[in-house]
């Protein structure tokens, strides 16, 4: 988790130092529209549209395992009230008496 929030701070520095040294001007078309802006702007636009298409595309996977988890959490949890409401037996030694 830390490791994580260091990463970020740390992109997040470089991006901005990025974005201030390319100050030129661009026009870009996007579906028709004719928009203008710095370079730094745009390529750190498309660097936060791709990280969230990546998080959505890992979506349904985080989810399906997270399902599992608790699955098996819940059938774990199944099996040990099982073992426990069941009457305590005497150890067999493997001699019969």
């Amino acid at each position: 988790m830390i490791i994580s929030l260091v990463l970020i701070v740390v992109f997040t520095i470089l991006a901005v130092y990025f974005s201030t040294y390319n100050p030129a001007v661009i026009q870009i078309n996007l579906f028709g529209y004719l928009l203008q802006g710095p370079t730094g702007l745009f390529l750190i636009i498309a660097l936060g549209i791709g990280a969230l298409l990546g998080v959505l595309i890992m979506l349904p996977t985080v989810i399906g395992r997270s399902w599992a988890v608790m699955k098996h959490k819940r059938r774990i949890q199944d099996l040990e009230d099982a073992i426990s409401s069941q009457k305590q037996v005497e150890p067999y030694d493997g001699v019969e008496h």
